[in-house]
């Protein structure tokens, strides 16, 4: 761990602390990991039973019991609300522009780059369409293939095509084709 050993890293976890078993190849250090906090010190190599029994002690301290209290603030900045859930920050002239979210109509990749689609404008964006699927609503936004990305909401009408295909038709009239498997997926989303 750059710049952080484990021992330091040990004494900047917050309360409620885990229960720490070390494992290493240094005798040297087993002083400091037990006035750290440690439970146990595994020297290096050690076989399956001195595991099992570092393991058990912990268990024996209370270790599941304790485990949703140590676990909860590890979780809490996951299950948190992201920041401007609702806006899109795009860089565009050396300016962030925040993009409402519920504007973007579709996002599409166009010669390796991600355009997103709004009714009043175009943003050419730094955003993979993984990293742009990852951060908007999967209820509201459908991978209509690999280099599309469609927000439904703004979906006026569904062609259907040759081959099972079919074609989007935006409100502001732009013509997405979707993927042979997508519409499949689509069809039973909307149930049609």
């Amino acid at each position: 761990m750059p710049g952080l050993d484990g021992i330091a890293m040990v004494t900047r976890i917050p309360a409620p602390a885990p229960y720490v078993i070390f494992t290493t190849a240094h005798d040297r250090y087993a002083l400091d990991a037990f006035d750290a906090g440690a439970i146990d010190y595994l020297l290096k190599p050690f076989d399956a039973a001195r595991l099992t029994r570092a393991v058990a002690r912990a268990e024996s301290l209370g270790m599941r019991a304790r485990s949703e209290e140590v676990l909860a603030p590890l979780r809490a900045p996951a299950a948190a609300p992201r920041l401007l859930a609702d806006k899109l920050p795009i860089t565009s002239n050396g300016r962030v522009l925040l993009v409402p979210v519920a504007d973007i109509s579709h996002c599409v990749v166009e010669h390796e780059l991600v355009t997103v689609h709004t009714q009043k404008a175009t943003y050419t964006t730094d955003y993979t369409l993984a990293a742009l699927e990852a951060r908007l609503d999967t209820t509201r936004f459908f991978r209509a293939h690999r280099a599309l990305l469609v927000n439904l909401d703004h979906v006026a009408a569904i062609d259907d095509m040759a081959g099972g295909k079919v074609m989007l038709v935006t409100h502001a009239g732009a013509r997405l084709e979707v993927s042979r498997q997508s519409s499949r997926r689509l069809r039973s989303l909307l149930g049609v």
